[in-house]
């Protein structure tokens, strides 16, 4: 026998070429025999959730003769999908789905679909598929390659009475009818299935959650440590500068002039300001976090709060050089959250100043009936395509090694307050020509 793994409609299916007919076999053979032959075969499978449900088709085909199919509901979207299935064709297998569970094909409740809402089993020793007319609407059943003459569905029941699935066996190769001992066993496979699929569905989850306990510890450790290096900075310079006026006024108060304290004050204020826009980036990481950011639509005037936040940009602006032109009609008014929109430009504005290398800026508003699009663009250095995948990940950054300043948090508040919004964010960028961030926003929400 040549095993043979195919993937067909997101399940496992197992061939196996020529069966011969076991019929001698399974007239000497008893039930206690079968469940030590299931035993044996399901053993060392409950930490394995994929290599469970493929051993699962593979053995209770072998057991109970000739094909089984595998149906499990999705524990996260709720729908019926077979992840396994055994059986002599390959080809056998839509037809089989089809027939018994797939409601897209004429099939109004599907055969499986019944049996584990009801949690009762379908038994049929003598199956044709005449029988199935009670599932369709008005169309004759899909056409079967093979001819199954005998036919089982038993729901995988938990001992708390939560229904898993269920399993399909039939027999077409032996000819041999199933009966009520045959029927009794596969109730008994399907119940210790049951507890193997939970044990197995169990382990991986607990998996997947110490996952993403270690991947948020990750993220943690990480965000900690950029965030004490950015604060860091602004504090030592204003520790400096104080630490300076101090000895100054100790030592020489007559020197103590206004042009000899304004320029370390104009420093002061200037690193205060950076601390308070840090500050104001871990606050809405917080509010984000916890789920505060859902907005408070208001009426909100776009180009006011662009003006705004260009005001409080001015040190910056004329520090960096780049000169800032925007584009804007007189008026555009929305339902948005002003306090979110105010972050959207600031982030932005603030992005287009750091990696704009003293060139111009532009700020363009093209206000529409239904949408408002707001586009900040530098002419910096660029973002390289491969960096542009991730720009909006939260402490991504795309500056060169040596060179990284921020939080790398900015461009994720941006894109988590625009979709807050219900909007969209892109980017445009080319190396050595400069970056476009383009945000779409609706004017009234739903």
């Amino acid at each position: 026998m040549e095993d043979k793994l195919n993937q067909i409609d997101q399940g496992i299916v197992e061939n196996s070429v020529g069966l011969d007919d076991h019929s001698e076999e399974l007239n000497d053979r008893s039930e206690a025999d079968a469940q030590i032959r299931f035993y044996r075969a399901m053993a060392d499978t409950e930490v394995n959730y994929g290599r469970l449900l493929t051993k699962l088709a593979r053995t209770v085909a072998e057991v109970i003769f000739d094909l089984c199919v595998v149906y499990l509901i999705d524990d996260e979207t709720g729908e019926l999908k077979c992840p396994a299935a055994y059986h002599p064709h390959p080809e056998t297998f839509q037809a089989l789905h089809q027939t018994f569970a797939n409601p897209g094909n004429g099939v109004r409740e599907g055969l499986v679909n019944r049996v584990i809402s009801r949690q009762e089993h379908y038994f049929r020793p003598r199956w044709r598929p005449s029988l199935l007319k009670a599932y369709t609407e008005n169309q004759p059943p899909p056409k079967l390659n093979i001819s199954i003459h005998s036919l089982m569905v038993v729901p995988m029941v938990t001992t708390e009475g939560h229904c898993l699935g269920a399993l399909l066996v039939g027999r077409h190769t032996t000819s041999l009818s199933y009966d009520e001992t045959d029927l009794a066993l596969t109730q008994w496979i399907a119940s210790h299935a049951a507890m193997k699929l939970e044990t197995a569905r169990l382990y991986r989850d607990l998996r997947r959650t110490n996952h993403r306990l270690d991947t948020a510890v990750q993220e943690r450790d990480t965000f900690i440590s950029i965030a004490s290096h950015e604060l860091r900075t602004p504090l030592s310079t204003l520790k400096l500068h104080a630490q300076m006026l101090q000895r100054k006024a100790r030592r020489t108060p007559e020197d103590f002039t206004p042009e000899e304290v304004i320029p370390k004050l104009a420093e002061i204020d200037y690193q205060v300001d950076r601390l308070d826009k840090l500050v104001d980036q871990l606050l809405n990481v917080s509010r984000i976090f916890e789920g505060g950011m859902a907005p408070s639509p208001s009426r909100c005037e776009l180009c006011s709060i662009i003006d705004e936040v260009v005001r409080r940009f001015s040190h910056e602006l004329s520090a960096s050089g780049s000169a800032l032109t925007i584009e804007a009609p007189d008026s555009v008014i929305g339902m948005w959250d002003c306090e979110h929109l105010d972050h959207i430009v600031t982030n932005l504005l603030s992005n287009a100043i750091k990696y704009g290398g003293g060139n111009p800026i532009t700020i363009v508003v093209d206000s529409r009936d239904s949408e408002v699009f707001l586009r900040i663009r530098d002419r910096g250095r660029g973002i390289a395509p491969s960096a542009q995948k991730k720009i909006f990940e939260r402490f991504e950054r795309a500056e060169e090694k040596g060179q990284s300043k921020g939080l790398g948090l900015g461009l994720w508040i941006v894109q988590e307050y625009v979709e807050s919004l219900q909007g969209s964010v892109e980017i445009d960028s080319a190396v050595g020509v400069g970056t476009t961030f383009t945000v779409r926003l609706p004017r009234n929400p739903k």
